[in-house]
């Protein structure tokens, strides 16, 4: 006697064969009986009875679960729904506010005036959406949690300023249900943008088609349950200062339990600030982090560019990718520095990139502009031949960790006599660099996949002049370097 089962993606059983007869080689019963002819005592199937709260549970998660999407998908979920319900309390008080402000239920008030209003503010709101998915769209991947959880905080500044409208005066209500509308679209892009980007995350099988509808019906449902709550909620809070209250609630549960999700959210990625943490660690312990580790480490809302401090934590500033003229021919916004003094610039170039670093007191910037061609002019002295370009922007920014970590010693004697008479201090070999590759694909992280540019990626393109040898131009002298495959560092004041 042989059983078959009809399995789930899941590994769960669907139904459960019996036969008692043989099977022949095409899948058909020897005694050509139909399968579910148990009468023949050859074949019976049996469905796995599944009960009727798990039959509900899953029909609002994706096939295959938990197998078909990443660890951290129903942590963040059920923060997801939570907040949402509370959203939706929340949107219900002050849409009564804002129907208040418009005139409902004042016979004074002409319904041609509240037409102009919302056209006024669909007007500002699209404009805002246009200005904000253009200078912001590109930095939205990278920085996905941050902007997740910023799209809320412009959500829950537009309800609050919904509730004003009903006691201001004509044009300074104009102008508050304006910049509500343009922090609703501003909410709108960043909500819908960081969304995609976590869903790519959380589906493992190809499968994020299925993960977003099976999103739209839980928002569905918890927006069905949060209205029926709220009419509850509006028909016994009538009094302003009650109001206020309940949303002053509201949005703290609401913030609290997005921050809770987002937090719970593990990307495989490496952004500017999951990158400096990562690097920091190894040189401090020579081990390298999991994305596990690392999101219980990074930042929501504040440094998200991956702030740098030195070993003794004496000196400290950030990173930036930019263009070969932001590298070599400008300088820093001397108001972040503070006022007084001079601030010092140290420009040297490697095969990969130009980079430099300009430091006033306890504070430095470090800025690299990759080159074009990076990938086809690496040397043995540096990166291997197999490296990416992706890749080795990864690995520029390691450079610039590393910079950032011996500043100390690099200041004691001067760190242009030191570049170019020592080397770097704690000059990592690029066969170390690709153990350090190889490490982190082998803890989880995608390092394929390039998220440290939040603008549009530019590279630098270096021509050939008459005598054969690259044209930097500027003040950047190109000498060889065995050591660490890097060029004559200028310093200016």
């Amino acid at each position: 006697m042989s059983t078959v089962y009809d399995i789930d993606q899941a590994g769960d059983v669907l139904c459960t064969y019996s036969n008692s007869g043989s099977v022949s080689s095409i899948g058909k019963p020897r005694s050509g009986h139909h399968p579910d002819d148990d009468g023949s005592g050859k074949t019976k199937a049996e469905k796995t009875h599944v009960p009727w709260g798990k039959a509900v549970f899953y029909a609002f998660l994706p096939a295959g679960f938990p197998h078909t999407v990443t660890d951290d998908y129903l942590a963040y979920q059920t923060y997801d729904s939570l907040q949402a319900f509370s959203s939706s309390i929340a949107s219900l008080l002050a849409n009564r506010a804002v129907l208040e402000g418009l005139g409902v239920g004042n016979a004074s008030q002409s319904p041609t005036a509240a037409l102009v209003l919302k056209i006024i503010q669909d007007t500002f709101s699209r404009m805002a959406t246009i200005l904000f998915a253009h200078r912001m769209g590109q930095a939205i991947e990278p920085e996905c949690k941050t902007y997740r959880f910023m799209a809320d905080l412009f959500n829950d500044s537009a309800l609050l300023l919904d509730l004003l409208t009903p006691v201001l005066p004509f044009f300074p209500k104009v102008c508050v249900m304006v910049m509500s509308s343009i922090l609703r679209a501003l909410c709108g892009v960043a909500a819908n943008a960081s969304k995609a980007s976590l869903s790519a995350h959380f589906a493992k099988t190809g499968n994020l088609a299925e993960l977003n509808a099976k999103e739209a019906s839980q928002e569905t449902v918890i927006s069905l349950l949060g209205m029926l709550a709220g009419t509850a909620v509006v028909h016994m809070v009538e009094d302003r200062t009650v109001v206020l209250y309940w949303m002053v609630l509201l949005i703290f549960v609401h913030l609290n339990m997005n921050y809770r999700g987002v937090r719970h959210v593990k990307m495989l990625t490496l952004n500017r600030q999951r990158a400096t943490i990562v690097f920091r660690e190894y040189l401090e312990t020579g081990q390298i982090l999991s994305p596990t580790e690392v999101s219980q480490r990074e930042h929501v809302l504040h440094d998200v560019r991956g702030e740098l401090r030195s070993k003794s934590g004496d000196y400290h500033g950030y990173c930036e990718v930019g263009t070969y003229g932001s590298v070599m021919l400008s300088r820093p916004n001397l108001l972040w520095w503070g006022s007084g003094g001079s601030a010092h610039s140290y420009k040297f170039e490697t095969d990969e990139y130009f980079m430099s670093i300009w430091h006033w007191r306890s504070r430095f910037v470090i800025r690299l502009a990759m080159k074009e061609s990076a990938h086809a002019m690496r040397s043995e002295k540096t990166i291997a031949p197999s490296t990416s370009e992706t890749e080795a922007m990864l690995l520029a920014w390691f450079d610039a960790v590393t910079h950032a970590y011996h500043f100390d010693s690099a200041l004691k004697n001067g760190l242009g006599g030191h570049y170019e008479n020592e080397g770097p201090q704690g000059y990592v070999s690029s066969e170390v660099k690709q153990t350090i590759l190889a490490t982190l694909r082998s803890v989880g992280w995608d390092v394929s996949d390039g998220q440290l540019e939040t603008t549009s990626p530019v590279r630098v393109r270096v021509s050939n002049g008459a005598s054969g040898s690259s044209s930097t131009g500027g003040d950047v002298k190109k000498t060889d370097h065995h050591r660490a495959g890097q060029h004559t560092l200028s310093k200016t004041d």
